[in-house]
């Protein structure tokens, strides 16, 4: 069985603080990613503009697909989903081989 990797990449709407989607960010993943069954480890980062990208590890595809439907569903998510502006998103899951 391979593990998965969950890329996201998006930008935060006008007006939103930093140090508030730190926050949500982090709220996210204490009180939900690290919740999730397979769930393996989390990257999150930012470029010098506005594009900003979670990067999550998972133990499978099947772990990483539920996790993303929970997500949308998830009051420990809404807070940063909120944030973010919708249009600019971008998910992509990866099997990975090596």
């Amino acid at each position: 069985m391979k593990n998965a990797l969950e890329i996201v990449t998006y930008k935060i709407k006008d007006g939103v603080k930093v140090p508030d989607f730190l926050r949500a960010s982090a709220e996210l993943e204490e009180g939900f990613a690290k919740k999730q069954e397979g769930f393996i480890g989390r990257t999150f980062a930012r470029s010098e503009g506005n594009e900003w990208v979670d990067v999550i590890r998972w133990q499978t595809m099947a772990d990483a697909e539920a996790a993303s439907k929970a997500a949308m569903e998830s009051a420990a998510c809404a807070p940063m989903f909120g944030m973010i502006d919708e249009p600019s998103v971008k998910m992509m899951h990866f099997e990975i081989l090596s």
